[in-house]
């Protein structure tokens, strides 16, 4: 595994690399990446070779402001016509129970699960929740490996081989490896397994 010692954009390629590199191995031939804007999509397109199928997850119109689709028309168009897939939809690991929280307050179950992930990292976290969203639209089989990427806030700095589910079967997602991901351990010896 291969930790980056700091978090988000400057990450992408790095992360993109190393997860083409382990997405060639698997059977699915799949790469799922999280994108909000299109940034880590259109650094995807730039990089991705020939049969790997790539599928971009983004999180739904309106998660900003009402109405409003923050993902680039344009990275949309050139991803499908180049044959990959764009999926924009609610997040798997809070979608209405936001609302509720927000009108009401507490916390409810998926937070707590959105939570622990983090513990991990936040690009830990998105890799579960995209696999979750890609198997709840039939872009991903729940019997096969594929490889996730997610990152923290803008860019990409987490890679994960994950063997995905519908999120009414969420415990029955498998993690097979982490491939890489943003480290805060500083040990005096970390800059020897960190990249950047």
């Amino acid at each position: 595994m291969i930790l980056f010692k700091t978090a988000g954009e400057p990450n992408t390629e790095s992360t993109l690399k190393i997860a083409i590199e382990e997405a060639l191995r698997t059977n699915s031939k799949k790469l799922l990446i999280s994108s909000s804007r299109g940034y880590s999509a259109e650094k995807a397109l730039a990089m991705i070779p020939e049969g790997i199928k790539l599928i971009v997850v983004t999180h739904h119109v309106g998660f900003k402001e009402p109405d409003q689709d923050e993902f680039s028309a344009e990275v949309k168009k050139r991803l499908i016509e180049a044959g990959h897939v764009v999926h924009t939809a609610t997040h798997a690991l809070s979608s209405v129970e936001r609302a509720f929280r927000r009108k009401y307050g507490g916390i409810h179950a998926a937070e707590i699960v959105s939570d622990a992930l983090r513990l991990i990292s936040q690009g830990f976290k998105v890799c579960v929740e995209i696999s979750l969203m890609a198997a709840d639209a039939g872009l991903v089989k729940c019997d096969e490996w594929v490889v996730a990427c997610g990152g923290s806030s803008r860019g990409l700095d987490t890679a994960v081989v994950i063997k995905p589910a519908n999120s009414s079967r969420l415990f029955e997602l498998k993690i097979g490896k982490i491939l890489c991901m943003p480290s805060e351990y500083d040990d005096g010896h970390t800059k020897d397994r960190a990249v950047n």
